[in-house]
């Protein structure tokens, strides 16, 4: 089996709310788009095919218990702090994911309500 993901999806309640938080996380200008009952906001990074979406469509709910999708970050700091802004609320600082192996994550809720993870390389707290 190959180690990536083709396509997520993260589910909103309120998309004008939920594409402000990841265009001001991501850095990037999310448009909505409609298809039928079903609203989604594309998410590329750069000039790539879209690597996933926020959506709303009814029987869909946001939720922090269950799969959790973790997006590479070169700058955790600089991440979580976007993720404050964006009003986000942190619920594990960055954690080693094993000692000594410099590779930490964190979790934070999204504007949604979501539990989100962010994984980065070599991250040195405090430094």
């Amino acid at each position: 089996m190959k180690t990536f993901v083709a396509f997520f999806e993260i589910p909103a309640v309120n998309m004008e709310r939920a594409v402000l938080f990841y265009g001001t996380v991501f850095g990037e200008k999310l448009e909505i788009v409609e298809y039928g009952e079903e609203k989604m906001a594309f998410i590329s990074f750069g000039n790539q095919h879209p690597v996933g979406c926020i959506f709303s469509l009814k029987g869909y709910q946001p939720t922090s218990n269950s799969i959790t999708i973790s997006f590479y970050t070169e700058n955790m700091d600089e991440s979580l702090a976007l993720v404050r802004e964006a009003g986000g609320k942190i619920v594990t600082e960055p954690c080693e994911t094993y000692e000594g192996a410099k590779d930490y994550f964190a979790y934070f809720l999204d504007s949604e309500g979501n539990r989100i993870g962010l994984f980065t390389r070599n991250f040195h707290p405090g430094e």
